[in-house]
């Protein structure tokens, strides 16, 4: 492929990929600017697959930007591109067909893949995983025929296409690990609820189950569970997590963190300072935690990846971005905040059975995370005010809890509460 050397080179595809542009921009108007995706697409929107776009919704906008706004800003953009190799001495990042192209600052922002679980039949024809556009055009041209689907998983990305399947009119049974949908993620009261909602919405719900295997001749015809229960299906969705893309980065041999995350300063650049990482697979130092922490999620890309474009460029701006995480699951909005794993206690304010409910989640005294369904426009920032200020809950517990004490009020009575 016949490249030149850039002063800017984004190795992804996702919106990490595009908003480290649009961060470039707001400092370097004439740097040249070089993406490489493997996909044949422009960068874009994941949350939709498992969603609207998985059900068709024409509404529903994936791609971020039409082409003409990448040559406005002078963006080259190389679609089903693959780097194989960065060599740091030379800062020359070497493509799949053998050429290689030069950078001054170099941004990963490479992903994830889907994890395809290692089951006997996992490689039969109507067997998928969801990561992709692709993957979620050849879904739905499955499920326009389908009779019956398996989806494995009950976590976000196993529950939304849960959902959507049966929205799609397809007959689904969901099998997962844990005991209600999200377990983990949310209480045990919103897990039932979101259980209740898809039951009624004709999912069959199998949980505490592991698949044994897939069956079938040549095309899947069924799912076999630990129990021996076998579970028809012409159609199977794995939504059981990704695994992070960071091969370029070992053997870059960058730092990574035990769990594989490329480790990333407070302005995102990696062990080498003229390469950055941003979103799913960056792990950066958290001010109120003072761990290091990885996110997952499309808010994080976004926001990390405009703040790379904006380092890359030569601010000394540190992210200082509050995680928000966000799910449509039929008629329920959740949002999440901060973090909801390290919680010693859970205060709860409304009732997810009313159609609106906020958990505060609290570690040492501060709240931590914040999960929401059904939360007004004008709190959500305030709940971000509320993770960063860290006041003592203990004055203001009670208020946690009462629906008649707005957030700002909160806000303003821990601060006083700490002064």
């Amino acid at each position: 492929m016949e490249t030149r050397d850039v002063k800017y080179l984004i190795i992804g595809g996702g919106v990490a990929a595009a908003r480290a542009c649009a961060g470039i921009r707001a400092l370097d108007e004439e740097g040249s600017i070089a993406i490489l995706t493997e996909e044949p697409h422009l960068p874009y929107h994941r949350p939709p697959l498992s969603k609207g776009y998985l059900r068709g919704d024409e509404s529903e906008r994936v791609i971020m930007h039409p082409a003409a706004w990448y040559r406005r800003r002078g963006i080259a953009v190389y679609t089903s591109t693959r780097a194989t190799r960065i060599s740091r001495r030379s800062r020359r990042v070497t493509l799949a067909d053998g050429s290689s192209i030069g950078y001054e600052e170099l941004l990963l922002a490479t992903g994830g893949r889907a994890w395809r679980l290692p089951l006997a039949g996992a490689d039969l024809a109507g067997v998928y995983t969801l990561r992709t556009m692709d993957d979620a055009d050849d879904i739905r041209e499955a499920a326009s025929t389908a009779r019956h689907a398996v989806v494995i998983g009950g976590s976000f990305i196993g529950t939304e296409i849960s959902a959507s399947l049966a929205q799609m009119g397809v007959p689904v049974t969901m099998c997962f690990l844990e005991e209600y949908p999200l377990q983990g993620i949310v209480p045990e009261e919103l897990g039932l609820l979101i259980r209740d909602r898809l039951a009624a919405q004709g999912v069959v719900l199998i949980p505490q189950m592991r698949p044994e295997r897939i069956e079938g001749e040549g095309h899947v015809e069924a799912v076999r569970l630990e129990n021996g229960m076998v579970a028809p299906a012409d159609l199977v969705v794995m939504g059981v997590g990704i695994r992070l893309n960071t091969e370029l980065a070992r053997e870059a041999e960058l730092e990574l963190t035990d769990r594989s995350g490329v480790v990333v300063d407070e302005r995102l650049r990696t062990s080498d300072p003229h390469i950055y990482a941003a979103g799913d697979i960056a792990a950066w130092p958290d001010a109120r935690s003072g761990e290091r922490v990885r996110a997952e999620h499309w808010d994080t890309a976004y926001r990390q990846g405009y703040a790379a474009g904006r380092s890359m460029a030569g601010s000394l701006d540190p992210y200082d971005a509050v995680s928000y995480v966000f799910s449509d699951i039929l008629d329920l909005s959740l949002e999440a905040w901060g973090d909801l794993t390290r919680q010693e206690v859970i205060i709860k304010r409304g009732s997810p059975s009313e159609g609106s409910v906020t958990y505060f989640y609290v570690k040492d005294d501060a709240v931590d995370g914040v999960l929401a369904v059904g939360l007004p426009e004008q709190e959500r920032n305030c709940i971000v005010a509320l993770i960063k200020a860290r006041p003592s809950v203990a004055p203001i517990r009670c208020a946690l809890a009462d629906e008649t004490v707005s957030l700002e009020q909160l806000i303003h009575c821990g601060e006083e509460g700490a002064a």
